[in-house]
């Protein structure tokens, strides 16, 4: 197809888009609208999973070693640890260290450990893990207790349970309300261009009757569909971000910010915006077409 010819066609795309400004209008609207609940849906699930990630990097596990383990052992132990799966981080705490802390601790009264010293000091040497996810605590556990010179090994079943199950199911969740929206989003452009599409279904015949192509006929209708759904992807965004900043801007300004949001910091704005934007003008983009595409087939058959 010659250039010219393009040329004519997406003219004819951008004209339609003016001379239908009400269906048109209407149809960026539709498109913005279901994006932007996408987008504020998909920040929040993005925040909850970066607080669940968060809370599964702080798995904890403490390991007790015995009075008598010899420099040597503690080495290997250190050395074997750093081999295996899912270990965050790991530190060596001497009893010395361990009794500093526990005084540390108990701030003003800190006097009432002042006869505990390096001889009769009652706390073990010990090694404190993290984990990168729950699912590696059982073996990790199980390893640490393979060693000879291990007296304990420590760790909250209980809150490691609780974190796998949130964790499971606020993704699970997330995804679903995601992909529902998604859905949505794609009905609701799909129908708004069919009904652009249904008012100039006679000027479809015509082109038809006097010998143009299907692909002629397509094209100007495609080049509209992604366009509608790029501007509606472009302000949806827009009011993403927007709404989003200004979110946060409240949030760092809040009386609460010193506490509550202290252990969950939210997301960045760029780490929120580019992913959705994205998305965005994919969803625009491809539905545009593909609602365009479906929505002429039928009058293409005179």
């Amino acid at each position: 197809m010659k250039i010219r010819t393009w040329k004519r066609m997406a003219r004819q795309g951008f004209l339609s888009l003016f001379r239908n400004r009400v269906m048109s209008l209407a149809s960026i609207c539709a498109i913005a609208a279901a994006l932007f609940v996408l987008g504020l849906i998909m920040a929040v699930v993005m925040n909850i999973n970066n607080i669940v990630a968060g809370l599964e990097s702080k798995v904890e596990i403490t390991i007790f070693l015995k009075a008598d383990t010899q420099s040597s052992d503690i080495e290997r132990m250190e050395q074997q640890i750093k081999g295996w799966e899912g270990i965050n981080e790991f530190d060596y705490i001497s009893k010395d260290e361990a009794l500093e802390t526990w005084r540390e601790e108990w701030g003003d009264m800190k006097y009432l450990l002042d006869g505990y010293n390096s001889e009769n000091n009652p706390l073990p040497d010990s090694f404190h893990i993290t984990v990168e996810k729950p699912e590696y605590v059982e073996s990790v556990v199980q390893k640490a207790k393979g060693f000879s010179a291990v007296e304990k090994v420590q760790y909250s079943k209980d809150v490691v349970d609780s974190i796998t199950s949130i964790a499971s199911t606020t993704r699970l969740f997330g995804m679903i309300i995601v992909i529902v929206l998604i859905i949505m989003s794609m009905v609701i452009i799909y129908n708004t261009i069919r009904i652009s599409v249904f008012s100039r279904r006679r000027e479809v015949n015509i082109m038809k009757y006097i010998g143009a192509t299907d692909w002629y006929i397509r094209w100007p209708f495609l080049i509209e569909g992604l366009v509608l759904g790029i501007i509606g992807a472009v302000i949806s965004g827009g009011l993403t971000a927007g709404v989003y900043s200004l979110l946060l801007k409240r949030i760092s300004s809040s009386p609460m910010q010193g506490n509550l949001f202290s252990q969950f910091q939210l997301l960045s704005l760029d780490s929120i915006v580019y992913p959705i934007a994205g998305l965005f003008l994919l969803v625009g983009g491809t539905v545009g077409i593909t609602a365009s595409l479906l929505s002429i087939r039928k009058h293409l058959k005179v």
